[in-house]
């Protein structure tokens, strides 16, 4: 059985500063491609849906110039972390690894031993090299796209961070929300019941008191990575994104909102969200494939502040049916966060999770473990489906043995069809967290879900009686491979 490595002395080292950094690091590895002269209607998005949708895992990212009707320069980035080396890549990991699963591994370890670090004022960045405000605002002077052919309008915001801060306890979230484009001063900002930046608005509505906001449309790579994926409440992404790099993320007081804006980072828009202004919202081909989630009245923001460096970057996620980069960023998060909760509620012998990506996000949750006790398939079953990680928008659950490979659906496939009684080794869980992105949601915003059951039954496990696995073993491996050094055996 190949489990995952420790950690190496050389992970969580980020090589790299800021995305132009993450950009020259990619073009090192050969995973850049740059195009010239894609439209930003529908073009861009295209390109990227076919470059990605049957790569299992090789799609370049992608960095789109010379857009027509726009100056050179003024680029647009799609496919960040359409392959594993660029997830590992931004969170300072090796990119080498036998099992998907391994930078999985890496990345919850790193979260064990990391202390978050606030982040560094300074008072000049590059940010500030275009400060614009008044009757000058105007979002579409840069070159923000029409992802897909059915989508009504532009959306700016997609790969992006928006800022809210929490009116009682004053800490700063970045969470990904879409942004559609009404005008030139006024943009959309969708965020799902749950979600701390919904929860942050929420507080200010109830209260009659409009909102302030930073959405950040151009970025480190890292903090897209933080701020779509699960942290825990009062931990803002900025100090995670410090304790991930080893030091301070340098910021600048937003001239408007006073909100800590990363200095390197592209493109700010300072907004603002007052109560009972809304519009409609939507549609947009979301990360579950589909045009599900129905246009709807939602609050918007009006633009008070654009901030961009020369030469700015739209960062951009299209989303469309799997594969695609949303559902393997979401997915390696998600994973190591239930990962988290596995551990923190005393389950031993986690040694793999993986969210597939066809799934897409954490649609499909497979836990790999060593059993230790009658009902430890059971246990972890449930905290991965409820864990903060992995309740929301989930469907499918399923534990395996320590011989199967959590990231390798044909094994995951083979041990649910050998191993998994339909009597006996289903749980079900109803009126779950869901999504209006699913084709399938209940009223009221609920879901349904599956738990598999697919390990050796303990009883048979333990006494030996479940029929013995053909397979190599580990020693046989080890000589053939000595002794046939020329053949390239897969990993």
């Amino acid at each position: 059985m190949n489990i995952a490595r420790e950690p190496s002395k050389d992970d969580a080292i980020i090589p790299y500063e800021g995305l132009r950094g993450w950009l020259e690091a990619v073009d090192g590895m050969g995973e850049l491609l740059r195009v010239n002269g894609a439209s930003w209607d529908a073009e861009m998005g295209a390109i990227t849906h076919m470059l990605t949708e049957k790569s299992s895992g090789t799609a370049p990212a992608v960095l789109f110039d010379e857009v027509p009707g726009y100056a050179k320069g003024f680029r647009t980035l799609y496919g960040h972390f359409s392959s594993v080396k660029r997830v590992a890549l931004t969170l300072g990991l090796s990119t080498e690894f036998d099992r998907k699963v391994d930078i999985v591994q890496r990345y919850h370890a790193c979260m064990q031993s990391l202390k978050p670090l606030p982040p560094r004022y300074v008072d000049k960045a590059p940010i500030l090299e275009n400060v614009i405000t008044g009757d000058d605002i105007d979002v579409l002077k840069f070159p923000v796209p029409r992802h897909h052919e059915i989508d009504t309008a532009r959306y700016i915001g997609t790969a992006n961070c928006v800022i809210t801060q929490d009116p009682d306890d004053g800490w700063f979230n970045l969470g990904t929300y879409r942004n559609q484009v009404y005008d030139a001063k006024t943009i959309g900002c969708q965020i799902t019941e749950g979600k701390h930046g919904r929860i942050h608005r929420d507080k200010y509505f109830e209260r009659g008191q409009p909102m302030k906001v930073v959405v950040l449309v151009g970025q480190d790579p890292l903090l897209y990575m933080l701020a779509a994926s699960p942290l825990p409440d009062g931990v803002s992404e900025l100090e995670f994104a410090g304790g991930i790099k080893g030091k301070p993320i340098d910021v600048v007081r937003g001239p408007y909102t006073g909100f800590p804006i990363p200095a390197d980072c592209e493109i700010a828009l300072e907004c603002e969200a007052v109560p009972g202004n809304v519009k409609p919202e939507g549609p947009f081909g979301e990360w579950m494939g589909y045009y599900s989630d129905d246009t709807q009245a939602r609050p918007y923001l009006i633009v008070k502040t654009i901030l961009h460096r020369n030469n700015p970057i739209i960062c951009c996620a299209p989303q469309h049916k799997p594969v695609d980069e949303t559902g393997l960023l979401k997915g390696i998060a998600g994973a190591a966060q239930v990962w988290r909760a596995l551990d923190a509620c005393g389950l031993p012998d986690i040694l793999g999770v993986w969210n597939h990506e066809g799934g897409p996000a954490t649609r499909f949750t497979v836990v790999q473990i060593k059993q230790r006790y009658p009902g430890h398939a059971r246990n972890v079953l449930h905290v991965a489906a409820n864990c903060q990680g992995g309740a929301y928008a989930g469907k499918w659950t399923v534990v395996v043995d320590d011989d199967i490979d959590a990231g390798d659906l044909d094994q995951v496939l083979w041990a649910m069809s050998t191993r998994f009684d339909p009597m006996t080794d289903i749980d079900l869980i109803q009126k779950a967290w869901a999504s209006k992105r699913d084709p399938l949601w209940l009223p009221g915003n609920f879901n349904n879900r599956i738990l598999i059951d697919a390990c050796i039954p303990y009883d048979m496990k333990m006494k030996g009686t479940f029929p013995p696995v053909v397979d190599v073993t580990p020693e046989l491996r080890a000589k053939i491979r000595a002794k046939f050094s020329n053949i390239e055996f897969p990993k």
